[in-house]
């Protein structure tokens, strides 16, 4: 073998030494998350469609040891008994819809109740007026609740599969008479109680949480509401949706980069076309039909479009200059692969 043959395989070999470890590492990143992905999609199929039930307040005292049927077994007592279940999120405006239900029970009362869900924030102090807030107001008269309340909640949809939404939600539960007075109501009110319970209700998300929260801890001090009760929650896509996204990505890419270094420039050009819908064919796949903004995954996606058609241009371009036989672009002539006609002695 002369030198100049292995001067033009040694470049050759070297671009498939590199396609074969990066190929090797997606292969093995496959290998690796695979199980965890299908125990996460199997747990989402075979798995309760619906959250879990939460209780919000304590069921406690003398309290703590009665439970919710106990309690209300004294028929003297008057309650409100609120299910509160997140049945979606609008991740352009950062609202969370909560379906409000439960019943009431005031007994000979000359006043109504209030519940008001209070979201806070850590920057509240830098901002003018209250919270935002969504209050139920209850007669003596109302036995059945059931409304629908927005709240706000923080999040980045743009990180989609990886946005996370949090709330911190504040109760402030009153007593409201007819002279316009106000009073609030402890967590410790013994003939007067509110019993709390939260649930997420969302396809393709997760809820962490609710995390109890000390009430003094999101007081303000000009705020008019004493919180009885205060907890954070947190809703985040499932592990596979993740997985899914990362995988699709990164193979769709590993396929974009064969084709657009290995492959000869006359099929790379018919077949760029195909290869570019295919390539954001992919977003159809990974993100619901519901989301019509920005994301991360698109913005992966069209990274390896422009990889893909800049790649093209380069090529493209370095075709035309060698086959003008130009001088412009620096670059080693390769030397001829056609041998030498044997000669005849």
């Amino acid at each position: 073998m002369t030198d100049q043959t292995a001067d033009r395989r040694e470049p050759r070999q070297l671009r498939y030494r590199v396609a074969f470890f990066i190929t090797g590492l997606v292969t093995l990143a496959l290998v690796v998350t695979l199980p965890f992905s299908v125990k996460s999609v199997v747990d989402d199929i075979l798995g309760s469609s619906i959250g879990r039930v939460f209780p919000i307040t304590p069921k406690g005292g003398e309290s703590a040891t009665q439970t919710v049927s106990e309690h209300l077994r004294h028929r003297e007592a008057n309650y409100t008994r609120l299910h509160l279940a997140v049945i979606g999120i609008d991740e352009v405006q950062l609202v969370a819809s909560i379906r409000v239900s439960g019943h009431h029970r005031c007994a000979d009362c000359a006043f109504s109740h209030r519940v008001r869900l209070v979201v806070v924030a850590d920057d509240d102090a830098e901002a003018d007026g209250m919270p935002p807030s969504a209050a139920i107001t209850l007669s003596p008269k109302d036995m059945v609740v059931h409304e629908t309340v927005q709240l706000p909640v923080r999040g980045h949809p743009i990180h989609y599969p990886f946005d996370r939404y949090q709330m911190t939600i504040g109760v402030a539960y009153q007593r409201l008479y007819t002279d316009g007075k106000r009073e609030p109501i402890g967590a410790n009110q013994a003939d007067d109680k509110l019993f709390l319970s939260f649930q997420e209700l969302l396809p393709r998300s997760a809820m962490s949480g609710p995390v109890p929260v000390d009430p003094r801890l999101i007081q303000a001090a000009d705020d008019p509401f004493t919180y009885a009760y205060a907890f954070a929650v947190g809703f985040e896509r499932p592990p596979y949706v993740r997985v899914l996204a990362v995988m699709l990505v990164l193979l769709i890419a590993s396929a974009a980069a064969y084709s657009v270094f290995l492959r000869p420039l006359p099929d790379l050009v018919i077949n760029s076309g195909a290869l570019v819908l295919g390539v954001w064919g992919i977003r159809a796949i990974l993100t619901p039909s519901s989301i019509n903004y920005i994301t991360a995954v698109d913005l992966a996606l069209s990274l390896v479009i422009i990889f893909v058609l800049g790649a093209l241009t380069i090529r493209a371009l370095v075709f035309v200059h060698d086959e003008a036989q130009m001088r412009i672009l620096r670059r080693r002539k390769v030397p001829s692969q056609r041998t030498a006609p044997p000669t005849i002695s």
